[in-house]
Formats: C-alpha cells, structure tokens, sequence
C-alpha cells in the first residue's frame, strides 16, 4: 500500500515576529489595547486568519490551531475559569476552520484555475505565483515584503530550476499527494504554559516561585534528572498495559474500546524524584516520566487532558485531527492515550502524537528512546485504532533520520516488526519487547499509520538545568538545512508528513510544496492556483 503524502503547516506566532508586529496576548485572548491606544485584537485575529489561509495557498493541506498553549494552568496564571478557557479555544478554532472555508470558496471562484506544471518551470515561478495570488486575496502583510529571488537563494536548495525534479528516479519514485484538508486541535505539553520553555525538557517544574540566580553568560551543556530531595504524600496512580490481551483478541473485536492501558489510584508515599532511572525498575513499565513531575501531579495531567480532549469533542464538527505536539514527557502522553476511550467513537485514525527529541535517539531529556515509545504506541492501538500519525516536531532537521531510521531496519517487506532481531536498550522493556511486537504484528500493519516531521528552522540543541529551572537554545543558521533537501531521503524512510516547526513561514512550505509536486505524477504542485489573465 501506497501512503499517501500530508503537506503540514509551519509556524504561526513566529510569522507575527516575522512581521513585526506587537505582543498581543495569545494566552487570554484579552480585547488589550496596543501601543498607539488602538484595540488590536480583531486586527490580531484578522491576521491570524490570512496566515492560515497563507499556509493552505502555500499547498498545506494539515493546519493546526493556535492552541498550543491554551490549557488549565495557562487559565489559573491568567485568572480565568474554565467557561472563559473554553470560548478561547472555540475562537482559535473558529479562525482556523473560517481560513479553511474561505480558501475552500477561493479554489471554485472564477478567476482561479489549477496552475499546470509548464507555467511553473522553476521554484523561482512557483514562489511568484504563490505571491500573486496572496496579492490578488488581499492578505499579504504590509510588513511581509521578500524577494523571491533572494530568498530562494539565501538557502542553499537543489534542483531549484529543474521541472520535474526527479533526475532518473523509476516512475515508483512518484508520490501521491492527499487531497483531503484537516485542521488539527493543536495541543502542547501542560509544560507549555509555564512559559520557560520547559516542555523541551519533559520537566513539570512550576517552581512556585522559588528565586533563581541568573549567571550571565552561563551556558549548561547536558540534560540533569531532577535530584532526590522532596518526599509527599499524594494519590499516586499507576499505568499499566495488558499484554496478555492479544491471546484472546480477534479480528472480530476491532470494533471495541479494549483497557489494553489503564490508570490504576494508589495512595501511597512516594519519592517524587529520582536521580536515575534505575530507582523505577520495581515500578510498572509505564510509570516512566513520573520522575520528572516535580511539582506537578497525575490529578493536574489528567484533568488538563480531559479539558482538552473536551475542546476537541465539543468542536468535532470543525476540527477532525487531534494533534499533540512538542511531547517530551511519555507519561503526559500515556495519560492523554489512555484518556480517549472514554470519548466514545470520536477518536478513530484521528490522533497524531508529536515527540520533541533533543537526540538522535532520546525523547525530552529523558533516556526513553524515541523507537521503543513508537513501537509502544503501535502495540496500543493495534487495537484501538485510535492514531493517525506518529511524528516528530521542533526538532534539530539532522536528527530526523536516525529516530526514523529504526522503523525502517526493524521492519519486514510485509510491513511488521522484525521481532527477533530488535532488542532495547531499555532492560525493562526489552523483557516483553518480544511479546508486544509479537501481539503488534498479529493485530496491525505498520503502513496503517503515517510517520510526520516538522523540524526547528535552526535549533541545534537545547540544554536544561532543572536544578534552576534554567533552558538554553543553541542555533545555528545553515543555508542547506531547509526541509526541502531533505524530503526526498525522508521519503525514503517512510515518512508521509512534512512541514515545519518555528520559523518555517508560508513561502517556506510553498517551496516544500514545489518540491513534493516535483515528485508527483503530472504535477508541479498540489493546489496551487494561478490567475487567470
């Protein structure tokens, strides 16, 4: 089977960075005043919505909401209750789901028409055309003047004049792009509403306004575990997974809601950190990433995953991907997982779980590999079918190949894991591996989900501090580091998703767009539109 190829989005806050235009209050959504005493934020809204429908124009066919960091802390630190939360969200996805609509009118009007692969005979034309039509829209920015040419050439892009693009690759080579449009709920790690960058880190550290000592040009250079000082008493709660159901599962049960994981209360006094690993191996497998709740408990996890999930559900009829991203805490992941089955048939095929790996290999700053957590999440839904796509986002662009890489070794020309051969470097996991990939290989297909990357523009590593609560981003600006060079060796490895993540903008995706239709049958891009003279 033949997967077919999803277009992302990139980014959306970054672009009002890019324009230069002032700080608005994306976490409240408050009627502010800006700077000359004029209320912005219908002006804010407006824009939001033309960078949206910009994505679309550029050929995306996935856009995500700006809801990353709407969840329930961000609403206590904002002094808002659940009710004013709720109407935040139902306005972000409005704007999304209006820019959907929009551009779905603008495709059947008159004066537009499919642009035929010969008028685009070079990227240079299709960034062009892609600038007219923004033009003849009226939603280019007053602020978002580029050159075509110098922006092309300010990276460094292969086969940017070539028309088909696609040297002596076999006609097998060529894709096939989908033409279904998404929005996706966008939801970021509960983290994400600290506003330290902490969700890289996989840490839950409010700090609960604990002083930090700033050091100027202090620069931390690897990933601390959190150290073992604090002992409380709090409702504990256990995951666990059952491995033992793929003795009685059967195809006939495809159709059930089946607690393959479970949240299990357990009152008890715990260690609430850990200096290794190795102090969780007496725990269930699944308890991974408790380590890194420092100041925050399942209670919270669990209640800010149902307000979510909530969101979703009420806004079915507007939005049809559920989308986690930037994830680094796995336990924060299990608990939105386990969480779906009691939504009912809302969630089939319509999750997509975004890992930030500050590896190669590991999630977060955890020592959980990024292809044992996959392999996990496959298990799981052989049976629930619940995910869409497994991907990776905000991530170094190097890093992209060697977390997927794995999936390609361990994997048979019928599409299942080869069982004998893989072994984890996880002591506990590798005790079952076997019995799960065993279950996974009965029960689904790898090619029944996709793979998606959304890479950082220029992030090369981040570093945290948890002991004060301190992260650190290095960049580095590489011409050739654009996801455009890197579609076609992704490809194939098997990923069927390619976007971008920060700083990634509409002419960014445009230029992804001209690359993937470089590599598909009869075309130059997905949607593009041209006008007619």
């Amino acid at each position: 089977m033949v997967k077919e190829i999803y277009t992302l989005d990139g980014g959306k806050i970054s672009e009002f960075e890019r324009l230069r235009l002032g700080n608005f209050d994306f976490l409240s959504c408050r009627n502010d005043e800006s700077e000359n005493g004029i209320n912005n934020k219908e002006e804010m809204m407006n824009i939001l919505e033309n960078i949206h429908l910009s994505y679309l124009l550029a050929g995306s066919n996935v856009i995500t909401t700006n809801t990353f960091q709407v969840n329930l802390y961000s609403l206590r630190e904002k002094n808002m209750n659940i009710e004013q939360g709720e109407r935040i969200i139902n306005t972000y996805i409005d704007i999304a789901y209006n820019a959907m609509e929009k551009f779905q009118r603008i495709k059947k009007r008159d004066d537009f028409a499919l642009l035929q692969s010969e008028k685009r005979e070079s990227i240079y034309n299709h960034l062009e055309y892609f600038q007219k039509v923004r033009s003849k829209i009226g939603i280019v920015h007053p602020n978002d003047s580029v050159n075509v040419k110098d922006y092309v050439d300010s990276f460094d892009l292969w086969n940017v004049t070539t028309k088909k693009g696609m040297g002596g690759r076999n006609e097998k080579d060529y894709i096939r792009r989908c033409k279904n449009y998404y929005v996706a709920f966008s939801n970021g790690s509960y983290s994400s509403a600290f506003c330290d960058f902490s969700e890289y880190s996989g840490v839950m550290h409010k700090g609960g306004g604990e002083e930090e000592e700033e050091e100027e040009g202090r620069k931390t250079t690897e990933w601390k575990t959190p150290s073992k000082k604090n002992t409380i008493r709090r409702k504990h709660f256990d995951i666990k997974i059952n491995t033992d159901i793929g003795r009685w599962f059967t195809p006939v049960c495809h159709n059930k809601q089946h607690d393959v994981i479970s949240m299990v209360p357990v009152n008890r006094t715990e260690i609430k950190n850990a200096t290794t690993m190795d102090s969780f191996l007496n725990r269930k497998l699944f308890n991974y990433g408790l380590e890194y709740y420092i100041d925050v408990s399942d209670e919270e996890i669990i209640s800010n995953c149902k307000f979510k999930l909530g969101s979703f559900s009420r806004n079915r009829d507007k939005v049809e991907l559920f989308s986690l991203v930037t994830c680094s805490n796995i336990r924060e992941v299990f608990t939105f997982y386990n969480l779906i089955k009691y939504y009912g048939g809302i969630f089939q095929n319509n999750v997509v779980i975004n890992f930030y790996c500050n590896s190669n290999k590991y999630i977060g700053c955890s020592g959980y590999s990024f292809f044992d957590v996959v392999l996990i999440l496959l298990y799981l839904d052989s049976f629930n079918k619940y995910i869409k796509a497994i991907g990776v986002n905000c991530v170094n662009i190097d890093y992209v190949h060697d977390l997927f890489f794995p999936i390609k070794k361990f994997v048979s020309s019928y599409y299942n894991i080869r069982r004998d051969t893989y072994k984890s470097e996880n002591v506990e996991i590798n005790t079952f591996v076997n019995t799960l990939l065993n279950n996974l290989k009965k029960n689904r297909c790898i090619d029944d989900v996709h793979f998606f990357a959304s890479p950082n523009k220029s992030l090369k590593q981040v570093s945290y501090d948890s002991s004060k609560n301190h992260i650190n981003f290095e960049t580095l600006h590489e011409p050739h580091k654009h996801v455009y060079n890197y579609v076609d060796s992704w490809l194939d490895l098997g990923l069927s998703g390619f976007g971008g993540c920060c700083y990634y903008n509409p002419y960014d995706i445009s230029l992804l767009d001209y690359k993937l239709g470089c590599r598909t049958i009869g075309r130059t891009g997905r949607d593009a539109v041209r006008l007619q003279k």
